[in-house]
């Protein structure tokens, strides 16, 4: 019997041409979803470290214009605990440069904060002369991390008063290599660096130099005032209008060798500039905003509203000088801004030598308690101009008082010039700012 032809070779064939386009066609397919894959884990984790770096950076800048801090970087009144600024950085009252301070090794002090997602918190550690003491989170949860470095700036137009520079490092966990500032990733991780130059700001241009400076007449009387200093201007009063320098008027000090009639400054109407009337803009500033501008560079409504400045909000009457000294001990280096008059009527000094305060008073200054001192830079804006006569009892300022306004009554009071008073706060105190422009987001030296 004839066997049958076999048939179906060619369908075999084709086929098994078919089942192998599919395959590779699935093996392109899976090759490109792992690529993708890859890549949005890439990306995810790259966010993660540029997102945490910027954190860092807000961090401390809102750290560098808060009070004091305790190890764990969280606030706290202790005067045992100084503020972020004071930890890190070192302002010479001289030259106003900053430097970062260090390890006693040498090694730099390195703020660090780590996200614990599964409590969906962050910890930080704020050390004073260690490295940071932090634990990594257990479980899966994200916990991205970041470190802080301040060093003076590498690029010498940026070497100057009042600048510094802050390296920050994100990682997507806490890894000493990966946040070391010259460190590298560790594998599948994600690391951003970050830097900027920080300027302190809002301070005043030239502070005063006279010991009492005044936007009117100067009337009063009793009311002693010294700028007896040798290396000073040994200008006492310095004012807008008038100055009672009569017999039994004010009782002035200059310095050694200085005319006593000379020591005084009156009738300067640069002191008393005329308001700008709003323009097509809409922009106007009144006289007594210009003045307060000559000092601080900006208008009292942008002056308080620095993140630096604590409002105290004073009772009617004014505030009492033992809130004054509870809020200038809690945010050293911090302007106040009080929204009433000083009420000095309690014993122990407010501010000192070596840590004095820049106050804005919007109200009078009155002593009721004896032989108090108030260490710093006072600005006063009175509704009706300083009225000396309300003090019952003596009492000094020593640094400065400039009046947004004139002065009036009898007192015993007394203004002593104090330069180095003043140059601590001209070096210390005001507002940390980033600088336009100085932002990067590379490894840097």
């Amino acid at each position: 019997m004839k066997l049958a032809k076999q048939q179906g070779a060619a369908t075999l064939v084709v086929v098994m041409v078919l089942f192998f386009i599919i395959s590779m066609v699935a093996a392109y397919t899976s090759r490109n979803m792992i690529f993708e894959q890859r890549t949005g884990a890439n990306l995810y984790r790259a966010t993660q470290s540029f997102e945490a770096a910027e954190a860092g950076m807000n961090w401390a800048l809102m750290m560098l214009n808060s009070g004091r801090i305790d190890a764990q970087c969280l606030a706290t009144t202790s005067t045992a605990n100084n503020s972020f600024r004071e930890r890190y950085l070192a302002i010479n009252a001289g030259t106003g440069l900053i430097t970062a301070r260090s390890q006693t090794s040498g090694d730099p002090l390195t703020p660090t904060c780590v996200f614990d997602g599964g409590a969906d918190t962050w910890n930080c550690s704020c050390p004073v002369n260690t490295a940071p003491a932090l634990t990594a989170p257990t479980g899966n949860a994200v916990s991205p991390a970041f470190r802080i470095r301040f060093r003076v700036p590498n690029v010498t137009p940026d070497v100057q008063p009042g600048l510094v520079r802050i390296d920050v490092v994100g990682c997507t966990r806490l890894d000493d290599t990966c946040l070391d500032v010259a460190g590298a990733s560790p594998a599948n991780e994600g690391r951003t660096v970050t830097g900027a130059v920080l300027m302190l700001s809002g301070r005043t241009t030239v502070f005063p130099q006279a010991a009492l400076t005044a936007r009117g007449n100067v009337t009063a009387s009793a009311l002693n005032v010294i700028n007896a200093a040798s290396a000073g201007s040994g200008v006492t009063v310095h004012a807008a209008g008038t100055i009672n320098t009569a017999p039994g008027g004010l009782v002035l000090t200059t310095s050694a060798g200085n005319a006593l009639g000379g020591s005084s400054l009156d009738g300067d109407t640069n002191l008393d500039p005329p308001a700008i009337a709003a323009s097509g803009t809409g922009l106007g500033i009144t006289a007594t905003e210009r003045f307060f501008a000559a000092t601080f560079m900006l208008t009292p409504q942008q002056w308080r509203q620095m993140p630096a400045v604590v409002t105290v909000t004073c009772p009617v009457g004014g505030c009492e000088a033992a809130t004054v000294r509870t809020a200038i001990t809690a945010n050293p280096g911090r302007p106040l801004w009080l929204t009433g008059g000083l009420r000095v009527n309690s014993s122990d000094d407010i501010g000192s030598a070596t840590a004095p305060a820049m106050m804005v008073v919007n109200g009078n200054l009155e002593f009721s308690s004896p032989n108090v001192t108030v260490h710093g830079l006072l600005m006063l804006r009175p509704a009706s101009g300083w009225n000396t006569g309300v003090s019952t009892q003596s009492g000094t300022v020593r640094g400065a008082v400039i009046v947004d306004g004139g002065v009036t009554g009898t007192s015993s009071l007394i203004i002593q010039y104090d330069s180095d008073v003043l140059a601590n706060l001209r070096a210390a105190s005001g507002t940390f700012f980033r600088v336009p422009g100085s932002w990067r987001d590379w490894a840097m030296p």
